[in-house]
């Protein structure tokens, strides 16, 4: 199915800053003294501008091809979609906060950091694992070409909209490259 094909580059992109940003949770949980607010801050603007704007975005026209094909929308693959969608996005508003209340000197903080990082890294997980193993199929059993041809339409104008904000790929893969780099030095 083209729809897979296309959202494979968002899901290896997503994975390779859960790999990064869990990696930093779990410097948290070993207490170790290098690990900085920072990191967090900023790999926040990645769920943030990636995540939530674009993948997320993508994810609506998958579960309202689902909808339009008389799936439950509060149940079953769609309620467990948005139920995940809602997970992530409250995971994220308390790293954020408590990342940036780290920065401001609250040491207590750093723990809800890394709670925080590790339920939203774990969340995410098990949301593309969803995505992978039951969307996608119901997806090639419940539509059509042309809703198909619809749904693709719909994901490459996400992308061109996100490119004309200058937030290609690009720019989120030096993001993780730079998140890398700043784990590394923690080691």
């Amino acid at each position: 199915m083209r729809i897979t094909k296309n959202l494979r580059q968002d899901q290896e992109i997503i994975l390779r800053f859960l790999d990064v940003f869990g990696g930093g949770s779990a410097a948290l949980g070993s207490s170790n003294k290098l690990a900085q607010p920072g990191f967090f801050v900023f790999g926040s603007t990645f769920i943030q501008e990636y995540i939530n704007t674009v993948f997320f975005r993508k994810e609506e026209l998958l579960m309202e091809a689902l909808e339009n094909s008389g799936l439950p929308t509060d149940t079953g693959a769609i309620g467990g979609m948005k139920s995940e969608q809602a997970k992530c996005r409250e995971a994220a508003d308390v790293l954020i906060k408590a990342a940036k209340d780290w920065q401001g000197g609250d040491a207590s903080a750093r723990l809800e950091v890394g709670w925080a990082a590790s339920e939203y890294t774990s969340t995410l997980r098990q949301h593309l694992n969803r995505l992978k193993n039951l969307v996608f199929p119901l997806l090639e059993q419940n539509i059509s070409f042309e809703d198909e041809h619809k749904i693709l339409e719909g994901l490459n104008n996400i992308t061109f909209e996100n490119n004309l904000q200058g937030q290609d790929d690009d720019k989120f893969t030096k993001l993780i490259a730079t998140l890398e780099d700043e784990l590394s030095e923690w080691k």
